[in-house]
């Protein structure tokens, strides 16, 4: 299953000028550059210096734990091309919040995360991956192949229109392996051998402990 792009003619530049944005913490830039690559981007809350997440009023006691990463209400209601300047410079530090429609995102604790990605490494599987502070890692994967993962406890899989995950720059979250041009998105399946060991090895030192 190829990564959709989805780059139309009359945008100028290339994949190559797209995906290098991704790099960037440019709010604005990233949030076009997703959209260039066909992905739907919808505007998240946003993170203050001083006094978090914008979903929390002055006198919340519970701090927010994904602060400017989630989206404003349950339904993600994705911008207009032309909105996304606009909507994203009236809201600085808001997060970019893109729907599961283009891939399936699996969710898991980072260092499970980060220790499936040095095997998928070594393995030659390029797997998409960002992180959100040293709390969770996803990993993006075909899109409808995830929930087909046989018995991987301690997996959250996001998938569908219904589904969503905060992409970078989003507040604390960051790109380990961002997207490659011309490179394709692994089935679940693909994955699952490494993420099946991993938990297995995690479950094992757990044990010990």
């Amino acid at each position: 299953m190829t990564i959709t792009f989805g780059l139309e003619a009359d945008t100028g530049g290339d994949m190559g000028d797209v995906l290098h944005v991704l790099h960037g913490r440019d709010t604005i830039e990233c949030a076009i550059a997703y959209d260039r690559l066909g992905w739907p981007v919808a505007i998240g809350h946003r993170y203050r210096t001083g006094s978090g997440c914008t979903c929390r009023s002055a006198d919340s006691k519970a701090p927010c734990i994904t602060p400017g990463a989630h989206p404003l209400e349950a339904a993600v209601t994705p911008l207009a091309r032309g909105e996304l300047a606009a909507a994203f410079e009236s809201a600085p530090g808001a997060g970019v919040i893109v729907p599961c429609t283009n891939w399936d995102a699996l969710v898991v604790a980072h260092p499970i995360g980060m220790a499936v990605m040095v095997r998928a490494d070594a393995a030659g599987l390029h797997v998409p991956c960002l992180t959100s502070g040293h709390t969770t890692a996803t990993l993006l994967v075909a899109p409808g192949t995830g929930a087909a993962l046989p018995g991987c406890p301690r997996v959250e899989v996001r998938s569908g229109p219904g589904a969503w995950v905060a992409l970078p720059p989003s507040y604390g979250v960051r790109w380990d392996t961002a997207p490659a041009e011309d490179t394709l998105l692994p089935d679940a399946q693909a994955v699952h051998p490494h993420l099946a060991q991993v938990l297995k090895l995690a479950c094992a030192d757990q044990g010990r402990a």
